[in-house]
């Protein structure tokens, strides 16, 4: 799946439910936006005279540019839903890049969260990655993985033999939100996100 994992947490006193990266996910970020601005900076002191960068001033300033770019691009790519479990409303935001679709509503538009499994053919053979997966009323909007997990098995276990704690975890997701839980985690499922 070539998309960035999310994880659950708990925000305002319990009042709010967030999924969204890890935060070494936001620390790489920064990191990328602070090393372009670092060499933006080496590049304009180089064309005011400076001999930090004398002679190489284009190829910082243009360097600086496209990394400060891509940080920019990866924060605006990056998924994720928050839930106000006190007003009963959720945002959304997911989407390529520049562009990133936004969207809020009612959690009475939610359908359903389900744990699905699914057999990892081009890995190491016996290994599943375990999926909680939101859905919204008539297809709404398009699916969402909340989390997900991956693990090997040994032969003989059963597809969900690992999947106990995501399971936890998605039936209180759902008793919080208020919307059905369904434990799909015995049969393979393909991946819920389509590559394009």
């Amino acid at each position: 799946m070539l998309e960035t994992p999310l994880t659950g947490r708990f925000v305002k006193e319990n009042q709010g439910l967030v999924f969204a990266p890890p935060s070494a996910y936001f620390a790489l970020i920064n990191g990328t936006l602070a090393a372009g601005c670092a060499f933006l900076a080496l590049g304009a002191a180089g064309t005011f005279g400076l001999p930090v960068a004398s002679g190489r001033e284009w190829w910082f300033l243009m360097t600086g540019g496209m990394v400060v770019f891509a940080a920019i691009f990866a924060n605006l790519s990056l998924a994720r839903i928050s839930f106000d479990l006190r007003e009963r409303t959720y945002r959304r935001r997911q989407g390529p890049g520049l562009l990133p679709q936004s969207t809020y509503g009612s959690l009475s538009r939610l359908e359903a969260i389900l744990l699905l499994s699914e057999l990892n053919a081009r890995s190491s053979a016996g290994t599943v990655t375990y999926h909680l997966v939101l859905y919204w009323k008539g297809g709404a909007e398009p699916l969402m993985v909340l989390q997900n997990e991956t693990y090997a098995l040994t032969p003989g276990q059963p597809l969900n033999f690992r999947a106990g704690a995501l399971y936890q975890a998605g039936m209180h997701y759902a008793k919080v939100l208020g919307v059905p839980f369904a434990d799909r985690s015995s049969a393979p499922s393909p991946c819920p996100v389509p590559l394009f």
